[in-house]
């Protein structure tokens, strides 16, 4: 049993009150409470450090804008302009403070956009005279702001997830060629904010036979697309600096052309002939499912993350797989044989081949082989005149005073009453074991914001998203506030050697950031501010967020390496993720000439941020277009053509 101190409020304290209670204290007595079995307290403790940072931005912003003395000489942002400079005086100046003129050269052959670049790298590179005692504190402050990012990521995929978890799930089930699957995978994915949270639907939907693999591809295809919304959106944190903004943003869409070009040429060649399929079938065709102790998923950073994510607002992840997998109208408890389910399908279907008439929610993947799937068993039949299917119900008919159990023995699966069905008489079959109203649960299953101020899905979804989206811009400007103080000079200079060493170094240090914290919207979006303030260049950038799309597919493979059921689907799934990423970094990045087209489409899309009468809603724009409308006019009309 875990210890903590809490706060004990009274029955009459209404949300609101509970609420202040726990972020400002309160001035009732503190008592001991040890707390329920198990981990407790994170939830208060994750709120405390994200309305900490919140409030730190917000004193540092009053601090420089009406406290802190400056002394006229700092240059604003985006004043970089054409004129002739005087290389000499530059040079000199430059050796003063320690910094090569080849680094920070100004010349008449450069864009204002690059010069502005050269000019933040130099500030970057400049030495610093601040107090060794302030550097490590501030140090320490970082690597806080940092663990209160990641934090914040997590809280804000749950608020997502609450806000968009059941909708997302039922996209599903429109999914029934290459355009709708892709589309499917973008929107689902960023509804919730994590391709990982797709991927696991998409692989249950594989393994319960639900969605063929040649299908789920191209949904994999669109969950590597929505994934790179996370570090979009954390790019327009830096909108009050014009040079930060096109910086950031570039840095942040890279990843997105590249992820759209990938798809642009393997979507077409999947199509006509489904090589991911077929190569990664004869790959995993062996693998079988883990025992025992071998189904323990390997996790690093996680499960240290997770516990303050989940102490805010747990999300059950069970509710979107069962709209997901059309578990809406019941599900039966039992574990049938095939000859039973032979015998029911033969009472209640209308051939071999169709069984539509059973519900109003039947999808043709009900029913396998000639027979309906094991749990889509109904609770009672009905008898009805000769020749005619009997009736299907998952409730028991207010009909039905009284039942005959359909097996003698469920053992044996014998039955001596079928095909000789009484008109009239109900026969249980599954009976009490069906499972209903699964869909209709709550997609907030506990935390904070249920079990002490109890909240509702949506409400607890918008609040999360709000305070979450406030709480990362915050930690973004207090991280980027304090590493102008600490990294200059030398450690600015060993960072720019280590990312500017070789670009298939920065490719495996990627994976490895992203194997180790299981989420490249986290490792992305934890490198665009360095872009953004200048400390990492584009072309850095790029193979980074090329390592961190490889290392999120290795999670994937984690997962398969653990499923109890069809591991051949599973393997393939991940396996798909993976080739998929490798084969568009055969493509586009060995070659230099090749390699500048996602860097100048980035380029492109960060220059649009300076545009003086749209600019900074620019990044609003895209993200909706790219990410919500387009894929939501193709998904409605494949709805609308579906139905």
């Amino acid at each position: 049993r875990s210890q903590r101190t809490s706060l004990q409020p009274t029955p009459d304290h209404n949300m609101s009150d509970v609420m202040m209670r726990h972020l400002l204290g309160s001035d009732k007595k503190v008592v001991h409470d040890p707390g329920p079995k198990g981990e407790s307290g994170e939830g208060d403790a994750c709120l405390v450090m994200m309305f900490l940072v919140i409030a730190a931005a917000g004193l540092i912003m009053i601090y420089e804008k009406l406290i802190r003395k400056h002394d006229g000489l700092e240059v604003d942002e985006g004043d970089f302009v054409e004129d002739v400079k005087d290389t000499t005086d530059a040079k000199a100046k430059a050796a003063e403070e320690g910094v090569t003129f080849t680094q920070v050269a100004l010349t008449n052959e450069m864009t204002a956009e690059e010069k502005a670049d050269q000019a933040a790298q130099a500030k970057w590179l400049t030495p610093s005279n601040e107090n060794p005692v302030k550097k490590a504190v501030l140090t320490l402050l970082v690597f806080y702001c940092l663990w209160v990012f990641l934090l914040t990521l997590g809280v804000m995929g749950t608020g997502f997830k609450l806000l968009g978890g059941k909708d997302s799930a039922k996209m599903f089930d429109v999914a029934d060629n290459p355009i709708s699957a892709l589309m499917v995978g973008i929107l689902a994915t960023v509804l919730v904010q994590s391709s990982s949270t797709t991927t696991s639907i998409i692989v249950s939907l594989v393994g319960a036979d639900e969605l063929s693999v040649k299908t789920a591809v191209f949904m994999i295809m669109g969950a590597n697309i929505g994934t790179s919304v996370t570090n979009t959106i954390v790019a327009m944190g830096h909108f009050a600096n014009k040079d930060d903004l096109r910086r950031g943003f570039a840095g942040a869409t890279v990843h997105d052309v590249f992820n759209m070009l990938n798809v642009l040429i393997f979507l077409p060649i999947n199509w006509i002939y489904p090589i991911f399929e077929k190569m990664t079938y004869e790959m995993a065709k062996d693998q079988k499912s883990c025992e025992g102790d071998d189904c323990n998923k390997t996790e690093f950073l996680k499960p240290y993350i997770s516990p303050y994510a989940k102490g805010v607002a747990s999300y059950d992840k069970k509710v979107a797989k069962y709209i997901s997998q059309n578990w809406c109208a019941g599900q039966c408890g039992k574990s049938y044989s095939t000859d039973a389910m032979k015998l029911i399908s033969a009472e209640v279907c209308t051939s071999t081949t169709d069984c539509s008439n059973v519900h109003a929610n039947y999808e043709d993947n009900w029913m396998s082989s000639g027979y309906l799937a094991k749990k889509r068993a109904p609770a009672y039949i009905v008898g009805t005149a000769s020749g005619t299917p009997a009736e299907f119900h998952y409730d028991k008919p207010d009909s039905c005073t009284s039942s005959t159990k359909f097996f003698d023995v469920e053992d044996a699966w014998t039955s001596s009453v079928a095909g000789g069905l009484t008109a009239g008489t109900c026969y249980e079959v599954c009976g009490s074991k069906v499972k209903t109203g699964l869909c209709d649960k709550r997609l907030l299953k506990g935390g904070l914001v249920l079990d002490d101020w109890d909240m509702s899905d949506n409400g607890a979804g918008t609040f999360l998203t709000v305070v979450s989206l406030i709480s990362l811009c915050s930690c973004l400007f207090c991280i980027v506030y304090m590493l102008q103080i600490i990294v200059k000079g030398t450690a600015a200079r060993i960072l720019r050697k280590v990312v500017g060493f070789n670009g298939y170094l920065n490719i495996v240090i990627g994976t490895f950031i992203t194997i180790m914290v299981q989420s490249s919207s986290i490792t992305t979006s934890t490198l665009t501010p360095l872009a953004a303030v200048g400390l990492i260049n584009l072309e850095d950038m790029l193979p980074l967020t090329l390592g961190a799309n490889i290392g999120t597919t290795l999670t994937g493979i984690m997962a398969a390496t653990v499923v109890t059921s069809n591991p051949v689907q599973a393997w393939q799934v991940a396996l798909c993720h993976l080739f998929f990423n490798i084969f568009g970094i055969l493509v586009w990045y060995p070659v230099p000439l090749i390699r500048k087209v996602p860097l100048d489409g980035a380029k492109f899309l960060g220059k649009m941020t300076t545009n003086p009468k749209w600019g900074k809603v620019f990044p609003l724009m895209y993200t909706f277009v790219c990410f919500f409308i387009i894929p939501g006019i193709a998904y409605g009309i494949t709805t609308a053509a579906s139905a």
